[in-house]
């Protein structure tokens, strides 16, 4: 990520501190703890206190980082790793990001995400995109599918969720035969909230594929079922 976004988005938040309340506070602390290390992990307890959601994710072969919530615009909301890179999400889709070798800019056709609907599942979503090194306005189909129901352990508890399938379809955007244009991402939400709580998504064929879990949203759905009592 550039630098001068990071510095920009803690001064915000260094700008929110004014009123000195100990929520903000406390939010401010946990996004410098995250950025701090790169591979900090949390117990649960620690989860359940921090007053700003925590993310683990995992890129290709390279370890395992946390991310903060750093900013919410609308159903945008941007993600800040450990090695300075923003992350911004819809609906769990990686949408942009700023700081990794080759940056997905845009991402169109937004409206139709179909983890976005609160109904019957789209089965196909048409956007385009545009991806450092590769090209604007590129292509981009994917068909979805419910997989079906299975449990994930979570930081030690057993979570009943629902496995969404999308099979993307990249467009061919150099002269030659291009290769590995297809794959898969999967999604797992919550059995009975319907709330995201991780994915495995790759945006580029060129890219990395991002193992994401939401911390923050597992203990609090634990929570509810009286598990982390």
């Amino acid at each position: 990520m550039k630098l001068h976004i990071l510095s920009a988005i803690l001064g915000f938040l260094c700008l929110s501190l004014s009123g000195c309340s100990t929520t903000t506070l406390a939010y401010y602390n946990t996004l410098k703890l995250a950025l701090k290390d790169r591979t900090v992990t949390y117990t649960v307890e620690e989860i359940a206190a921090s007053k700003a959601d925590l993310m683990q994710i995992k890129a290709g072969e390279r370890d395992a980082a946390s991310l903060a919530l750093a900013y919410i615009d609308g159903d945008k909301y941007k993600w800040v790793s450990g090695d300075k890179v923003i992350f911004t999400m819809h609906h769990g889709i990686i949408v942009k990001t700023e700081g990794l070798d080759s940056d997905i800019y845009y991402t169109g056709n937004l409206q139709h995400n179909p983890l976005a609907t609160n109904n019957v599942l789209p089965f196909n979503w048409k956007r385009k995109v545009d991806i450092a090194t590769i090209g604007y306005g590129i292509p981009v189909d994917s068909s979805w599918r419910i997989e079906g129901e299975e449990t994930r352990e979570y930081l030690g508890y057993s979570v009943p969720v629902i496995k969404v399938v999308e099979r993307v379809s990249f467009s061919e955007y150099t002269p030659f035969i291009d290769v590995g244009l297809s794959w898969e991402n999967t999604y797992f939400l919550h059995k009975y909230s319907k709330e995201l709580l991780a994915s495995k998504q790759q945006f580029s064929p060129e890219g990395d594929v991002y193992d994401m879990v939401y911390l923050s949203r597992i203990v609090r759905e634990m929570n509810k079922q009286g598990a982390t009592q």
